[in-house]
């Protein structure tokens, strides 16, 4: 019951933001679903990953706590962020750099992620500086980005690649030896990670997850700030620091992290 009213009064509160500055059609959305845009890494036509379903048990919990009718869509990851800055969603986990912060206005962060390298069982680097990545080749999402210090080290310390869709497919090339390492941000601590990775693309070869992380880095919202959905900010900013205040999202996460399988 609490929910349910929680749920009504976040709808009642939405469409009195978006009514007073957007187009009837687009107050509706506030009822009909707000999209909240992600990364879509899987290949086509296959069932939702592990870490889809995560993902959609952390919306869900930001959606049963600020009342707000938030629906989780995948897509390629460039193609989100565009639509995202058309006005046509919220989107969720984009690092946030200087060409976005013109652009997006970002929640308070959700939880923190650490960057791990996963690299071949036989072929470790031994990571501890910049410097030991000097000379390699770093596969990373399509259209990803990360933080301050590995933008800065892009391209010149090492080389990115980004041109490859699926999850899959990056462990694919890695296992050919095109890139010498994936980059992979996750709630996860290197051994779950690693034993995660190995159950769910054991297939296609053995990997290890480097023990110290890349960085860390918060995971957020991002809203247009030309999109009316920006008026939803507040409205999400308050319920962000309601769940952390009860660990919400920190003891759904470690659920996730200790479940048995992929």
């Amino acid at each position: 019951m609490k929910n349910r009213l929680r749920y009504l009064a976040g709808i009642a509160a939405a469409l009195a933001l978006l009514c007073g500055s957007t187009p009837r059609a687009l107050a509706a959305q506030a009822a009909s679903g707000i999209a909240v845009l992600v990364a879509d890494q899987s290949a086509p036509g296959a069932m939702p990953s592990s870490g889809q379903i995560t993902l959609n048990g952390v919306v869900g919990l930001l959606a049963a706590e600020s009342g707000l009718n938030l629906t989780v869509h995948a897509y390629p990851w460039r193609r989100a962020q565009l639509m995202a800055k058309n006005g046509e969603g919220l989107l969720y986990g984009a690092a946030e750099t200087p060409e976005r912060a013109a652009a997006f206005t970002f929640t308070k962060p959700l939880y923190m992620v650490n960057q791990w390298l996963v690299t071949p069982a036989q072929h470790h680097i031994d990571f501890r500086r910049w410097e030991d990545l000097r000379g390699k080749v770093i596969s990373i999402g399509a259209g990803g980005h990360f933080g301050p210090e590995f933008e800065e080290h892009r391209d010149k310390t090492f080389t990115v690649q980004d041109n490859t869709a699926t999850i899959s497919g990056r462990f694919k090339m890695l296992n050919m030896g095109r890139v010498d390492a994936l980059l992979i941000d996750s709630f996860r601590s290197a051994p779950q990670l690693e034993q995660r990775l190995n159950c769910l693309y054991g297939d296609i070869g053995a990997w290890a997850v480097m023990a110290k992380p890349v960085s860390a880095e918060a995971v957020t919202i991002s809203v247009a700030k030309t999109s009316p959905l920006h008026a939803l900010v507040p409205q999400l900013n308050d319920a962000i620091d309601r769940l952390n205040k009860t660990r919400g999202f920190h003891k759904y996460l470690d659920r996730r992290a200790a479940a048995p399988g992929c």
